[in-house]
């Protein structure tokens, strides 16, 4: 069509109900597209109890979230365009197109492409919905996460840790110069022995900084 079609509106579903029941062509795209809407329901469930039955749910629950948030509109968008599409290559609605213009009324096939605009819509609106407390819910997590392993690195773990995790996963690395707070001497017979170099580890300058620094054991 060479108009643009604009999205239905609350006035219009007198009109819709009329053409749905007076149109055969506009009952069965209808009826087709509920029972797209049933099939969707039952994927979408199907898909929701596969994604919970993943090891990633547990590990990485956002990521889980979303896949089981987005599929719904994903799929109703696709059934809604792959309907709107098999009207208009098929041409549903031509006989009953005719007949509407002479009488100066909305052709059903313009109403039923407004009907198609409104749900999409509201698929859309669901959609940043549901997914916009999903991304703000995964942005302060990070945010939290990282605050947390900063503060791990600070305190090189946290009391209740299994095993010395800290050291297990980062490396001490001594200073190239000495601190100013230890002769040369000092310094390297620490760096001899395994309890000297837990020292200079736990060693804090008279500044109260500490020396050397870590790195990743893998």
């Amino acid at each position: 069509m060479a108009e643009e079609i604009s999205e239905i509106s609350v006035g219009q579903f007198d009109t819709v109900s009329q053409l749905i029941a007076s149109s055969v062509s506009l009952q069965l795209a209808v009826i087709g597209l509920i029972i797209g809407i049933i099939v969707i329901s039952v994927v979408y469930r199907k898909f929701s109890f596969w994604i919970k039955t993943q090891k990633f749910n547990h590990t990485r629950p956002h990521v889980a979230r979303f896949a089981r948030k987005i599929i719904l509109p994903f799929l109703a968008i696709a059934l809604i365009s792959s309907v709107n599409m098999y009207i208009q290559v098929f041409e549903l609605f031509d006989e009953e197109l005719t007949v509407t213009q002479i009488e100066g009324e909305l052709a059903p096939s313009e109403i039923f492409a407004k009907m198609l605009n409104t749900l999409n819509i509201l698929v859309i609106g669901y959609t940043i919905s549901q997914l916009v407390p999903i991304a703000l819910t995964k942005r302060d997590s990070s945010r939290l996460e990282r605050e947390d392993f900063e503060a791990w690195r600070e305190m090189r773990g946290f009391p209740d840790d299994a095993d010395d995790l800290f050291h297990k996963l980062y490396k001490w690395i001594p200073p190239k110069q000495k601190p100013d707070d230890l002769t040369e001497e000092e310094f390297n017979s620490y760096l001899q022995t395994d309890e000297g170099i837990q020292y200079l580890e736990n060693f804090r300058t008279s500044r109260g900084a500490p020396i050397g620094s870590y790195e990743k054991k893998f």
